[in-house]
């Protein structure tokens, strides 16, 4: 393990969220009561002052998360962001080392760290890193809720994995494009793990769905 920072790759400010929810997760009340962290790069995008820093540290978000974050849907009702994605970006704000990440996606005590863990890496890591991080976890069953609700959505951690590495998309929001030769490489990984992913021709239920 390291304590090094996580090596990551394209634009500082937005994580490489898309501009919508980037521009919500900013504008949402909720961040602004945990405040932006030391981010010089926020400040243009602020909408008023900062108030003052109450979630500091990494154990500090983390246990805001492992209290609060129950599934990990980008979205609540209309544009409001969810919990995890507004605490994925106030991590980002931290700028997160190899030993924190690590501590996330195996985490003993909430598989909602772990989901914010993943879902981090994706969209900051370095896409020939991602399988490095990802590979060894696709056939780990433990379940994990992907949207809540009336009717929720259930997958598991190998399940989520796989989109991740596989799909454009995580619950309706484009992922950072991985260069070609890289998806190429990380397809002829994943195809022994078809199966796992439910992402076959003609397979679409990635999630178990509750009636």
């Amino acid at each position: 393990m390291s304590n090094n920072i996580l090596a990551t790759h394209g634009n500082e400010r937005t994580m490489n969220l898309n501009s919508v929810i980037f521009q919500n997760i900013i504008d949402s009340p909720y961040l602004k009561t945990i405040a932006y962290g030391d981010l010089p790069l926020l400040r243009p995008v602020m909408t008023f002052p900062a108030p003052p820093i109450e979630l500091e540290t990494f154990h500090e978000v983390q246990t805001e998360a492992q209290r609060n974050v129950k599934s990990m849907e980008p979205f609540l009702k209309g544009t409001t962001p969810s919990t995890a994605w507004v605490l994925m970006y106030k991590f980002w704000t931290l700028r997160l080392t190899v030993r924190q990440i690590e501590g996330l996606i195996d985490n003993a005590h909430s598989v909602y760290l772990r989901g914010l863990g993943f879902l981090y890496l994706r969209f900051v890591c370095k896409p020939d890193q991602l399988w490095d991080w990802m590979g060894d976890y696709l056939e780990d069953d433990q379940e994990i809720t992907l949207q809540a609700g009336p009717k929720p959505v259930y997958s598991t951690i190998g399940k989520m994995c796989y989109m991740l590495l596989h799909d454009q998309k995580f619950q309706g929001q484009m992922l950072p494009r991985i260069p070609v030769l890289v998806m190429r490489d990380l397809e002829q990984k994943l195809e022994p793990f078809a199966d796992v992913g439910r992402a076959k021709a003609g397979q679409r239920d990635h999630f178990k769905y509750i009636e």
